[in-house]
C-alpha cells in the first residue's frame, strides 16, 4: 500500500503595516477607530505556543469592511512573556489587511496613521521577510 504525504503551505498574502506607538492597545483602536471610521473590537487573544510549549497571548482586535472586501486586523507585537515577531521588537503592533487594497488607498492608510499623535512611525512590512512569519497565521 502507498502513503500519500500531503504537503501544507501558509498563506502569506496579505498587507501588514507596523505601528510604534507607546499607547495602550484600547487606546490605539478607539483613535483608529475614530480617524478611519472603523470598527475595530476586542476579540479572543491571538495565542501562541513556544518551543516549551507554553503559551504567549498577544491582544487582538478586528474589524470587516464588507462594503470593500477588506478584512483588518490589530495584532499587539508583544505579549505576557514575548515578541509576536522578535525580529521586529521597535513595533507596538501590527495592523493586517487581508484583501485587495490599491496602492494609493495603502499610502493614504499609512499617512494617516502617522499623523496620530501617539502614533511614533508606521511602515509597511513584507511578511515573506520575516522568520517568525508562521506567527502571524490566525
Amino acid at each position: 500500500m502507498s502513503k500519500i504525504s500531503l504537503t501544507f503551505e501558509e498563506d502569506y498574502s496579505f498587507l501588514l503595516i507596523g505601528i510604534s506607538c507607546h499607547a495602550k492597545d484600547y487606546r490605539l483602536c478607539w483613535e483608529l477607530n475614530k480617524l478611519l471610521n472603523f470598527d475595530l473590537t476586542r476579540a479572543n487573544d491571538h495565542e501562541i505556543s513556544n518551543k516549551k510549549k507554553e503559551k504567549n497571548s498577544y491582544s487582538f482586535y478586528e474589524y470587516f469592511d464588507e462594503e470593500h472586501y477588506l478584512e483588518y486586523y490589530l495584532i499587539a507585537n508583544r505579549g505576557n512573556d514575548a515578541y509576536l515577531i522578535p525580529e521586529q521588537k521597535t513595533v507596538d503592533f501590527f495592523l493586517m489587511i487581508k484583501g485587495n487594497l490599491s496602492e494609493q488607498k495603502l499610502q493614504t492608510l499609512l499617512y494617516t496613521i502617522n499623523s496620530l499623535s501617539l502614533v511614533s512611525t508606521s511602515f509597511t512590512i513584507d511578511p515573506n521577510q520575516l522568520k517568525s512569519k508562521q506567527n502571524l497565521i490566525l
